[in-house]
């Protein structure tokens, strides 16, 4: 999950302001017909200095574009902020590893609001707006979700420092991104954390650290099509008084695939109902729990933009997505794609 500072640029396809750049016959770049797969699936870069061609590695992707080629799919991975694909002239895009969107939400909310007025989005922009900031917290605590207690700290508001251990970290924030877990020894440098991330213009969350994240661990339960598929169970990350770290998405341990004890299970069902009542039955989901002291299922987050799915420990799970976006691609592309079937480009009048 790369942390990238390059600027978004314009849709290929969607704007004939381009570089002056020309094909071998001279005709300008933007002239030229665009063939876009049925199906792209949307990652980003390996890092913020590299070309939008060079992708952060992503397994789930790779195995999704696989399972959508056995069944006839014609399917390719691009970064979201890469300004020479055509998002009008596939249909449908399939967000999976976007996972620097958080570094520049403004950019990436643009982009899924572009993509979504030209194509089929999964899941939709409206989806994914609500998504990004874990605000959305609040609004399943209001729906009667039970949720980890949080804290959400703005600007000229105040907040207590919990007397047990706690985590910090920024309410749009993604692969432990700017969090840190601090103990009663460490107020100090928590007080420092919450004002430096304020000045910095987040809205900041504050957390207690349940003991459960040790053991027997956070549950990450997999929806396709509203549907529970699996469940992954991962083990802790943060130590107390470490502070920030560097990139910890690659520290993240994945303990393999579990079987959500029964409350676990209906907590999420629960949830993706409702998540579904709001939304539609969307495509993918991850609900992650953590048990609370007495027990009880509590949400970590709700991931709906990108999570990983692990769908390399569940073969099944990749055919399934696979059939679920086949069965949600924009139908007036297909009409095109068939007229210009024959030599005509696709997307063309003719």
């Amino acid at each position: 999950m790369p942390r990238s500072q390059v600027p978004s640029g314009s849709f290929r396809s969607l704007t004939a302001s381009r570089t002056g750049i020309r094909t071998a016959s001279g005709a300008p770049l933007w002239d030229t017909p665009v063939v876009e797969p049925d199906v792209i699936v949307a990652c980003c870069r390996a890092s913020g200095g590299t070309s939008p061609g060079e992708l952060y590695p992503d397994p789930d992707s790779e195995l999704l574009v696989a399972a959508l080629g056995e069944i006839g799919i014609t399917a390719r991975m691009a970064s979201w902020d890469d300004d020479t694909v055509a998002w009008d002239q596939t249909g449908l895009v399939v967000v999976r590893s976007t996972w620097d969107s958080v570094d520049r939400p403004g950019d990436y909310l643009r982009w899924t609001r572009a993509v979504d007025r030209v194509s089929t989005l999964v899941n939709p922009a409206e989806v994914l707006a609500w998504n990004l900031d874990k605000s959305y917290l609040g609004d399943l605590a209001r729906m009667g979700v039970p949720v980890v207690p949080t804290q959400f700290v703005r600007t000229g508001s105040s907040w207590t420092v919990p007397e047990d251990e706690f985590v910090v970290k920024p309410a749009i924030s993604a692969g432990g991104r700017e969090t840190a877990r601090y103990g009663p020894a460490h107020r100090p440098a928590a007080r420092a954390h919450v004002r430096r991330l304020l000045t910095e213009g987040h809205t900041v969350m504050v957390q207690p650290y349940l003991p459960a994240v040790e053991d027997p661990g956070e549950i990450s339960l997999v929806f396709i099509a509203g549907s529970f598929s699996h469940a992954v169970r991962k083990g802790p990350v943060l130590e107390a008084g470490a502070g920030v770290a560097e990139r910890p998405w690659e520290r993240m341990v994945f303990l393999g695939l579990t079987g959500p004890s029964p409350a676990e299970l209906a907590a999420a069902e629960r949830i993706q109902s409702a998540l579904d009542r709001r939304f539609g039955t969307l495509a993918y989901s991850r609900i992650d729990l953590i048990a609370s002291v007495s027990g009880e299922p509590l949400v970590m987050e709700v991931e709906l933009i990108d999570p990983y799915l692990s769908l390399s420990l569940e073969s099944a799970a990749v055919a399934r997505l696979a059939q679920v976006l086949v069965e949600r691609r924009d139908p007036r592309f297909h009409r095109r794609r068939s007229a210009g079937e024959g030599g005509d480009a696709v997307g063309s009048d003719g």
